[in-house]
């Protein structure tokens, strides 16, 4: 009989149907008056649950944010007032990296469960592009969009 807990490393998107992805870029108006955008961060399943798992996801849907919650898939906006807290949560993600090794479950059923080892090195660089992403939308005047 097979162990009912697998324990993943580094998978790709297409492993598993409940593995997610995310990314970001700026928002701004563009010169029709109409809000543009685009992408300057992918985000990797191994970074995407351990935002989720770490609680930075649940700590960004407390900022004032708009068009409805991140995690569920669809776009939000983190506006210019609420960049510098966004910047905080990021900043503060960073210290729980170091010294430690993290899961975070994918699939709990009843004969198995799947867990996600996080890398936390790839996690790493994700923050410290997410956080180079805030900290040039605010400097720039945008506001930004996430997805997960």
């Amino acid at each position: 009989m097979s162990d009912p807990i697998e324990v993943w490393e580094s998978p790709q998107p297409d492993d598993h149907p409940e593995l997610r992805t995310g990314e970001a870029g700026w928002v701004w108006i563009g010169p029709a008056g109409e809000l543009e955008t685009n992408t300057r961060v992918s985000l990797t399943p191994n970074s995407t649950h351990a935002l989720l798992g770490h609680g930075v996801v649940d700590a960004l849907n407390e900022l004032p944010i708009e068009m409805g919650p991140l995690g569920v898939g669809r776009d939000i906006l983190i506006p210019q007032a609420a960049l510098d807290d966004a910047s905080e949560i990021l900043y503060e993600a960073d210290r729980k990296t170091y010294g430690a090794t993290w899961e975070f479950p994918l699939v709990r059923e009843v004969s198995r469960e799947l867990w996600l080892r996080i890398d936390n090195r790839e996690y790493q660089r994700s923050l410290a592009r997410l956080q180079d992403l805030v900290s040039a939308a605010s400097r720039s005047g945008h506001a930004v969009r996430m997805r997960i």
